[in-house]
């Protein structure tokens, strides 16, 4: 049994007892959350919304909130001595569907 929900502009394919990694949400950690599902399956068969399934929701916790790898960016003009380094970290949030 597995659902397809949508977490912001992504979707994600979730069973029950499953950690996702999404991006950063407005929640506190331990709450709980509702998230619509797109696609749900079953051993009735695979059900589809138009674009969500009408009266169901996959309940998920947050566990914590997270950095991702660091990304480093590099830019240089040739024949300038221009030369700048940034890194990058994103902040997810880690997800428990109930």
């Amino acid at each position: 049994m597995y659902s397809v929900v949508q977490v912001g502009a992504r979707q994600y394919k979730v069973s029950p007892g499953d950690e996702i990694l999404v991006e950063k949400l407005q929640a506190e950690s331990g709450s709980s959350i509702k998230l619509p599902v797109l696609l749900a399956s079953d051993d009735s068969g695979v059900t589809v919304g138009t674009p969500t399934i009408a009266g169901r929701e996959v309940s998920a916790t947050v566990v914590r909130e997270e950095k991702g790898e660091k990304l480093i960016v590099f830019r240089y003009t040739p024949k300038k001595r221009f030369r700048k380094k940034n890194g990058h970290r994103q902040t997810y949030t880690r997800l428990k569907i109930d």
